[in-house]
C-alpha cells in the first residue's frame, strides 16, 4: 500500500526524479489519456522513474518492464511522489 509523499503539491511527470516511485495521477487531456492506454499505463498506477532523456521519461515497473514516454505527453500527466507504509 502506498500513501502520497507530497500530497498537496501537484507535479508533472517530466519533473519526476531518476529512481523516484511515482503515482500517476491525472492525465490532463483525452488525446494523451489515448496514448497512455496504447502504452499500457494509467492513472494510479505505482512506477519507477527509471530514467530522464532529452526526449522521454522512462518508467519502470515492479516487474522490470520499463516503458517509454514522449516528454512532451509526460508534462501533461500528474504525478505523485510515493512512499510505502
Amino acid at each position: 500500500m502506498y500513501s502520497p509523499m507530497y500530497p498537496s503539491r501537484h507535479r508533472s511527470l517530466v519533473e519526476a526524479e531518476d529512481g523516484e516511485q511515482v503515482e500517476l495521477g491525472t492525465v490532463v487531456f483525452e488525446v494523451i489519456r489515448r496514448v497512455c492506454d496504447t502504452i499500457g499505463v494509467h492513472s494510479g498506477d505505482v512506477l519507477y522513474c527509471e530514467r530522464r532523456t532529452p526526449q522521454a521519461v522512462v518508467l519502470r515497473r515492479d516487474n522490470g518492464q520499463c516503458i517509454e514516454v514522449d516528454r512532451v505527453y509526460a508534462a501533461f500527466i500528474e504525478i505523485h511522489g510515493c512512499r510505502a507504509i
